[in-house]
């Protein structure tokens, strides 16, 4: 009879919670051949199949149902054992893996990290720059930085200052446009889609306005703006440093979102995990002005 590997399981987790081979392997961080060897070579061992590959995905036969509840539960004594034990590390050296939203990890940690590694030289940086939610308490990450109005109640949380959203424009795409009025000439670009735009449009002086263009990629949202293609509202601490925008808003029609520091509280112990969350909320909250939109050109 087949003796399970903590491996085994893993593979057949992650083909679980993926849905496919291609899936898996990226949350395993392994080849897309590796799994499908592997879950192979599970199924042929055991003499039976544990999933059945579908047009929509792979979908669980009853012998997989069964293996389900089980795999979870020592996956979470095999994870919760090796947050223990990382815990109890104490050394300024090893890695620190640290999850953020795309923009932030490239236009506000960057100098705050290159400063920490700097200073603390053993230590390794692994940036996952996604929108993701990293799930800490499988390690997918020691930090994580989140957008969200509250952390989750099992999660350590350092609050940072609240992110300030301003409407911009370029001064020539201003200077072409009417905002108010029956028949407003001025165009806006919505961030991931029209609904999500929706609120903040209805609060903002320039509700006549319709929804024009539709970017799904925070980058791409500024550079639109910035191209002269319409007006967006955009983080203050980035949009305030681009010389070719300037606000169309005052301060009362900004839009704000709380944001985290969050870890594992088993992680509490280990040191360089503690030190480079401490020295990120830190650095963060000496920019909090610019954060919040206070600082303008």
């Amino acid at each position: 009879m087949k003796v399970f590997e903590w491996d085994d399981l893993r593979i057949f987790l992650a083909i679980l919670r993926g849905r496919s081979v291609r899936a898996a392997s990226k949350l395993l961080n392994v080849s897309h051949s590796t799994v499908s060897r592997r879950l192979h070579a599970m199924e042929e061992q055991l003499d039976i199949r544990l999933f059945v590959r579908q047009p929509e995905g792979f979908i669980l036969t009853e012998a997989g149902e069964a293996m389900v509840a089980r795999a979870e539960r020592v996956e979470s004594e095999i994870l919760s054992l090796e947050r223990e034990v990382f815990g109890r590390d104490a050394l300024l050296s090893g890695p620190v893996r640290i999850s953020a939203p795309p923009l932030l990890a490239q236009h506000l940690l960057m100098p705050i990290l290159a400063d920490f590694a700097r200073l603390y030289p053993e230590i390794e940086i692994e940036i996952d720059a996604t929108f993701d939610v990293a799930d800490l308490r499988r390690r997918n990450a020691d930090i994580a930085i989140r957008f969200q109005v509250s952390p989750d109640e099992n999660l350590v949380a350092h609050r940072l200052p609240d992110f300030a959203n301003a409407i911009y424009a370029t001064p020539d795409y201003i200077a072409r446009n009417v905002f108010t009025g029956p028949n407003p000439t001025g165009r806006w670009i919505a961030l991931g889609g029209k609904e999500v735009l929706a609120h903040w449009r209805q609060d903002s002086p320039y509700s006549g306005c319709k929804v024009h263009h539709i970017v799904s990629d925070m980058l791409v949202h500024l550079n639109a703006v910035k191209a002269g293609m319409g007006f967006a509202y955009l983080l203050c601490f980035l949009a305030d440093t681009e010389e070719t925008l300037v606000r169309l808003s005052d301060t009362t029609s900004m839009k704000m979102i709380p944001a985290w520091v969050l870890t594992h509280p088993d992680l509490t112990a280990t040191e360089r995990v503690r030190m480079c969350a401490r020295y990120i909320v830190d650095a963060i909250h000496k920019q909090e002005n610019q954060i919040r939109g206070i600082v303008s050109r």
